[in-house]
């Protein structure tokens, strides 16, 4: 929202005036599915941004048959997939990829080491698995196992004692920020965190952790496409905090690993239409098109992620780069890599 109300008052695309209307849709499939049929059949809107992976992989048939460019803040590489996965594209690398390449840091450091994942009880968490497990072969890595933990688990002391028991030296989290900070806490007071090496991908980390975690965060290892909020030379972040104080953000609003999501998301869009009025009308094909300009030296770069957005007609994967990055002692995440992506997700998943 504060991104295309930024874009609509410095004019990015001339001649137009960007209504972006967004509404919550509770996580629920069915309020996603009424929003999109309204959106685009009752509205005309020419492009689509959604959020829930349950939802997206819902909609796909609809999408496809309604030609609606649509670009989502899940990541999860099964909403570009074969069938109708033509019109969805996803901002930056899925949170298959993500996973792969935190099991790629694993087995540089021991390939006896055993994995246990933790994930959320959704289509969200189960995204990765699959291809986790096939990395892991490929590695000679050992997934001990697979757990479910969502927000309603408060008290993770019999699931870590399991791990311990297990031999588990390695956790790494497909989940959102707060049920992992509690499984961090959980582990400081049993003391076996430095006993445990605890990771995760995208939604997992960042000042979202930092702030229900606290000290419990410290060593955590991240991946992610995007810049960090204190990456404060990066002229991405120098604008997420302008628009931010813009439209009376909070500093945790601002600083939260989400609000530079939905600025990328939204920066895509912008640009798509941007592109797709330059050559006449607005419409879902003519967007369409646009966004497959997205590469050679038209790759697009809003500067929110360590890599430029590309696009082509056979990768829907926007920014392809990941960085590690690692908690201090303070909670704070800072860079232990430099963007790289990962070449063995590629064999472990393949174009689909």
């Amino acid at each position: 929202e504060d991104y295309c109300k930024y874009a609509s008052a410095a004019g990015l695309v001339p001649g137009y005036k960007l209504n972006c209307i967004a509404r919550d849709d509770q996580y629920i499939n069915a309020n996603t599915q009424r929003n999109f049929e309204d959106y685009v059949g009752n509205m005309g809107a020419p492009l689509f941004l959604g959020y829930s992976t349950g939802a997206t992989l819902q909609l796909k048939p609809t999408i496809q048959e309604t030609k609606t460019p649509s670009i989502m803040g899940t990541f999860h590489i099964g909403n570009i997939d074969s069938p109708n996965g033509q019109y969805v594209f996803l901002p930056i690398s899925s949170y298959s990829e993500q996973v792969v390449s935190l099991l790629e840091y694993i087995a540089k450091k021991d390939r006896k080491a055993k994995i246990a994942l933790v994930v959320n009880p959704s289509p969200f968490g189960r995204a990765p698995v699959d291809d986790a497990r096939k990395a892991a072969t490929r590695l000679g890595l050992t997934i001990v196992d697979v757990q479910e933990v969502g927000a309603n688990n408060l008290d993770n002391t019999a699931l870590l004692k399991r791990f311990e028991a297990a031999g588990i030296q390695y956790v790494v989290n497909q989940n959102t920020a707060g049920p992992v900070a509690n499984i961090l806490k959980d582990a400081q007071r049993l003391g076996l965190l430095g006993k445990i090496q605890f990771m995760g991908a995208h939604y997992t980390g960042g000042e979202d952790l930092t702030r229900l975690a606290g000290a419990a965060a410290k060593d955590f290892i991240w991946a992610t496409s995007y810049y960090l909020s204190d990456e404060a030379t990066q002229p991405g972040m120098i604008l997420v905090k302008k628009i931010g104080a813009q439209f009376g953000r909070s500093p945790a609003t601002i600083q939260s690993v989400h609000y530079t999501s939905g600025m990328t998301a939204s920066a895509i869009a912008v640009e798509a239409i941007r592109r797709a009025s330059l050559k006449g009308a607005v419409t879902n094909l003519t967007v369409y098109d646009a966004l497959l300009t997205f590469n050679g030296s038209k790759s697009f770069d809003p500067g929110f992620t360590v890599s430029p957005i590309i696009f082509t007609k056979t990768d829907h994967v926007g920014a392809k780069g990941l960085r590690y990055l690692q908690a201090d002692a303070t909670g704070n995440f800072k860079a232990i890599s430099s963007p790289f992506k990962s070449n063995l997700f590629r064999l472990v998943h393949p174009p689909q």
